[in-house]
């Protein structure tokens, strides 16, 4: 397909804006076109960079709070692990039979 020189840099301005290809711009439009979902001012376009740009910080922020969810998650995993091995060491098991009970914590 041949283009005028100014059409064409224009849609490459707008598809590096949007981090695509001219190729896949077409595409989009073609498809938008058979839907009906065209308009030709680009109040479309420019309102789904938008609700992208929405779902991205939105994303966003849910992925810090989920990283920050497995950080404190795998911190009290370690502080588990610290205990159960304190609680397993030789020294512990000798303290607890040389009492008798089997309470560690025994006053």
């Amino acid at each position: 397909m041949s283009l005028p020189e100014r059409i064409y840099g224009e849609l490459k301005d707008l598809a590096s804006g949007m981090g695509i290809q001219i190729t896949d711009l077409i595409k989009m439009f073609i498809k938008q076109g058979l839907h009906g979902d065209l308009r030709a001012s680009g109040g479309l376009i420019n309102e789904r960079i938008r609700n992208y740009d929405e779902d991205i910080t939105y994303l966003k922020g849910k992925i810090f709070v989920l990283e920050s969810l497995l950080n404190d998650l795998l911190s009290k995993s370690e502080e588990f692990e610290k205990r159960l091995n304190e609680l397993e060491s030789p020294e512990i098991m000798l303290r607890s039979k040389r009492y008798g009970s089997g309470r560690i914590n025994k006053p």
